[in-house]
């Protein structure tokens, strides 16, 4: 056993495992739980539901099952049966070594059930009976109808788990439930002696549900207490309960206790420790079933003390502070059984659905990953038995380090979105409480200020699920383009929109000189008072961004998990509050990033299994090392957007360290013999779109590898994120890199502020001598192209593209204002330079791009070669030095032309080839001239 669970065990305390899945049973991983000192499991449909929907676990059996023609009811109960009796039989030696104290498995009666005492009688005796063993115990709701079931039961010698218990209340119904079944069954004349029970009593959903109360009520201080101090609670009326005469009398017969299970202990917010429920609740004759997050953590950085029993006068105190706030913790808890109940049912219903779709799929020959990679497919194949050895999807979740670096910097902080879904999960009734008040309030458009993590999955879910009837219309602000900003003002109804303030850092220069200015046109518009309401911040803890909103009383701060990199935030607060307002069925979508989670678990191995996670990242990863570096995705028109998002993220990732994967987004799709032996193409498709099946087909046909990916609807986006995520982490270990530091993206900012320094010095930015002035362009080359003494635009870009060296790529990098015109011309642009050379291209608006691909530009080989185009905007916008005052000492054109320049400088500095071409007033124009001297 490892320290800390037998120190947990020598303090009366059992761990119990709430996951189960077959891989866990038939690949050794339940067998390593164990004798790290897990001495017990629970099972539940949501977890069933998203090994079947996530992953191949069940394949083989089910193809039997569905060629046998078995109903689905069937093909339930033989599925679950095999894996409980498997899990079980396992923990069959815990339950001899502890003479029947532990070594149990938990199984539920359908949650569908829950209000038939009749139904669940049967239904537990014939689970019970079928599994045969004595180490099963039935799970069995404490809703009214549960309760005489739980007593029957009992007296027939069935062991039972009771659960969804959340209040004293329930907690005493339960108890004298069991009581009373011991009493009849030793009336009967039956042996009390091996009958086993627990009382699942929940707890972080408590506070959950009373912390959003306290909001309402204003009040704080007891936020994240009542779930422990309700908990400590019932574990004194335990003690009352199973002490004197008429236990006395049971014990003699040689009763158990029913002890007291902590269910519901991973933490649900960000704001408190993550081993909160396990540190806070120990104590003799209990049990925490903990899922794998939190016993990774605890076993991490958990602590080990006797708890349940210290400061109960301050337990007392808290819950009568909460009563005399108006706070009805009777009806709060009654209302999460009934939910719980519901949410089984969701769940079993899901779990029914998905096993029908998994049948068709399996009668079809459907494959959500595909891949045709020819020469190569040898070494991704190594790769993956490499890492199958080495155990690194396990190791990724375990929050191993060393799979990337020996120190832990930016590696062992940087990993909170393993499981943020589920932890954003829990938040839904908040976001959905925060558009519905929006609403009310008259509020009809919102405006993200944001650069990069916190822009690009806003602008998926804006572009992709539009605005649902009644919500908020999106848009995303991330140029500091003083046309872009005065387009983007000009479309604000200013009364009724809502800013959010979105940067993780809470320091982010752009982002916080957008909110100055907008606050400065709330407040002229309608007044300082109340003028804060208009704002919702999305930061970490602590930032500058947090210490503001609290400063101009914003209507909201989200504060999200520090542990998440800003390109690794999609599935937490920085992408979901934003889907939230504009109506995305959040519940739909990250659901799909659980099942997507459950398949990238380390149990689904990517040899046995089908760890779609390893096999992309293996992929993406050693292509890269043979020379395929230009990740180059087609994507079903409806999902084009998601390509900036993942463009973002494998750029920052990948880039440093002279490595680099190049992803190549929004490229029109050419003929095969326009692409050089660089490009590895990833195929995103809708399974009813066929736009580009053909194209596609000639790619794999022409010998260019191929990975293939069927999203069966818009809402696969949410498993899509994550399985990037994970994809992108194994390249990194499969490129010896760091995937969660960005070292060369300070190098541009640091030069853009000594450009600003400049300017406020001496009022001017620090000239650059032209190259060439002629038809409306200026031309700024570097020391290289200076030699060349072009005459025109033409020979300009002539010669940077001379230099072009095998497998290099072309950037085009656009300081100048994003509009539907601008976007056409510089796509012909970007074409017409791809069919030239035949090289990879990329597009990007500046400086959005800095905080995309720009730690790709100086962090990779060095084969880029950087157009960078700049323009002189209509009018300037000065930025407040403060939020409500009128004092300005830059503005957004100084600071746009101060980033263009540190950008220019930083590459530069890196040794990499850049031309600036200067178009004037008339960005289209002077585009469309350099698509005439790119013929």
């Amino acid at each position: 056993m490892t320290k800390k669970l037998k120190e947990l065990s020598n303090l009366g305390q059992s761990i119990w495992y709430d996951n189960i899945r077959r891989a866990m049973l038939t690949n050794g991983e339940f067998e390593e739980l164990i004798a790290s000192g897990v001495l017990g499991v629970t099972s539940n449909p949501t977890i069933f539901e998203k090994a079947i929907a996530g992953s191949a676990d069940y394949d083989t059996a089910l193809k039997e099952f569905f060629a046998a023609g078995l109903d689905l009811d069937t093909i339930y109960e033989k599925l679950v049966l095999d894996d409980i009796a498997a899990a079980a039989d396992q923990l069959r030696p815990v339950y001899e070594r502890t003479n029947g104290l532990d070594g149990f498995v938990s199984i539920e009666v359908r949650p569908t059930l829950a209000n038939d005492t009749k139904g669940t009688i049967i239904e537990a005796r014939h689970l019970f009976n079928a599994l045969n063993r004595p180490n099963i115990m039935i799970k069995v709701p404490a809703t009214p109808q549960g309760i005489p079931a739980i007593e029957t039961l009992i007296a027939e010698g069935i062991n039972v788990n009771v659960t969804l218990i959340f209040s004293l209340r329930h907690y005493e119904t339960v108890a004298e439930a069991y009581l009373a079944g011991l009493e009849q069954r030793i009336a009967s004349g039956g042996d009390i002696s091996q009958v086993a029970s627990v009382a699942s009593f929940f707890v972080s959903r408590v506070d959950s549900a009373v912390d959003r109360e306290l909001d309402q009520v204003g009040n704080s201080s007891l936020k994240g207490k009542i779930a422990i101090a309700n908990s400590k609670a019932a574990y004194i009326r335990f003690g009352q309960i199973f002490s004197g005469e008429r236990w006395g009398k049971l014990a003699a017969a040689g009763a158990r206790v029913q002890r007291p299970l902590w269910a519901s202990t991973g933490t649900k917010n960000l704001e408190y420790p993550d081993t909160l429920y396990i540190d806070s609740l120990i104590g003799p004759d209990t049990v925490n079933t903990v899922p794998p997050a939190t016993l990774n953590a605890y076993r991490d950085h958990g602590q080990v003390g006797q708890t349940l029993d210290s400061d109960l006068d301050q337990t007392n105190a808290q819950l009568e502070e909460l009563s005399d706030l108006g706070i009805d913790l009777d009806s709060i808890t009654q209302k999460l059984q009934d939910d719980g109940v519901a949410a089984f049912a969701n769940s079993f219903a899901a779990l029914m659905k998905s096993l029908s779709e998994k049948g068709d799929k399996l009668t079809t020959g459907w494959e959500y990953l595909s891949y045709s990679l020819g020469e190569y497919q040898k070494v991704v194949d190594d790769a993956l038995a490499e890492m199958n050895t080495k155990r690194v999807m396990n190791r990724i979740w375990e929050h191993d380090h060393t799979l990337w670096k020996p120190d832990p910097s930016e590696i062992s902080n940087r990993l909170g979105w393993l499981n943020i879904a589920e932890v954003t999960k829990e938040a839904l009734p908040v976001l959905e409480d925060l558009a519905t008040k929006l609403r009310t309030d008259g509020y009809t458009q919102a405006l993200l200020l944001g650069m990069g993590g916190s822009s690009l999955a806003p602008e998926v879910f804006r572009k992709t699920f539009g605005v649902q009837d009644g919500f908020l219309d999106l848009a995303v602000l991330d140029s500091t383009d003083p046309d872009a900003i005065t387009a983007q003002t000009e479309n604000l109804d200013l009364a009724r929109t809502v800013f959010i303030v979105s940067t993780k850092s809470g320091g982010t220069v752009e982002t916080l000189s957008f909110f100055k200015y907008f606050y400065n046109q709330v407040v002229a518009t309608m007044g300082a008072e109340g003028a804060g309401s208009h704002f919702i911040a999305i930061t970490d803890a602590g930032s500058q961004l947090d210490k503001i909103a609290s400063r101009y009383n914003f209507r909201a701060t989200f504060r999200n998990d520090a542990n998440i990199g800003g390109r690794y935030s999609a599935l937490s607060y920085f992408g979901m509050v934003p889907a939230a307002l504009v109506g995305v069925d959040l519940d739909t979508l990250l659901e799909r990033a659980l099942s997507m989670a459950c398949n990238n678990e380390g149990c689904n191995t990517p040899l046995a299994g089908n760890n779609n996670g390893a096999r992309l990242g293996a992929i993406l990863g050693e292509l890269a090392k043979a020379g395929r570096d230009k990740v180059t995705l087609i994507t079903s028109p409806e999902i084009a957007s998601f390509g900036d998002w993942v463009e973002q993220l494998i750029a920052e990732s990948t880039g440093k360290e002279g490595k680099g994967i190049l992803p190549v987004v929004g490229e029109p799709v050419a003929n095969p013999e326009f692409y050089g032996r660089d490009r590895l193409f990833v195929y995103l498709k809708l399974s009813d779109d066929p736009t580009y099946d053909k194209q596609v087909a000639a790619l794999e046909k022409f010998g260019h590898p191929v990975v293939r990916m069927h999203l069966s609807d818009l809402y696969e986006l949410g498993g899509q994120f994550f399985l990037w995520e994970m994809a992108t982490a194994v390249a990194g270990y499969r490129l010896g890199i760091n995937p969660f530091d960005q070292p060369n993206v300070e190098a541009a900012k640091i030069l853009a502020r000594k450009m600003v320094n400049t300017y406020q010095e001496a009022g001017r930015l620090p000239p650059l001598e032209p190259t060439l002035q002629t038809e409306g362009i200026t031309v700024y080359a570097d020391a290289k192209l200076d030699a060349t003494n072009p005459v025109s635009p033409r020979e300009a870009l002539d010669a940077i593209l001379a230099g072009a060296q095998p497998g290099a790529y072309i950037a085009l990098q656009a300081y100048i204002q994003p509009t539907s015109e601008t976007d056409q011309a510089l796509s012909a642009l970007r074409t017409q330079i791809r069919d030239r050379t035949r090289l990879a291209t990329t597009l990007g608006y500046g400086p959005r791009f800095l905080h995309s691909t720009g730690q790709l530009h100086k962090g990779d080989g060095g084969k880029g070669i950087f157009i960078q185009l700049t323009s002189d905007s209509s009018t300037d916008i000065p930025i407040p030095d403060e939020a409500g005052s009128d004092m300005s000492s830059i503005s957004f054109g100084v600071l746009k032309q101060a980033q263009a320049l540190g950008d220019r400088q930083a590459l530069l500095d890196a040794n990499r080839r850049v031309v600036r071409f200067h178009l004037g007033t008339d960005s289209v124009r002077g585009i469309n001239k350099l698509i005439q001297a790119a013929d």
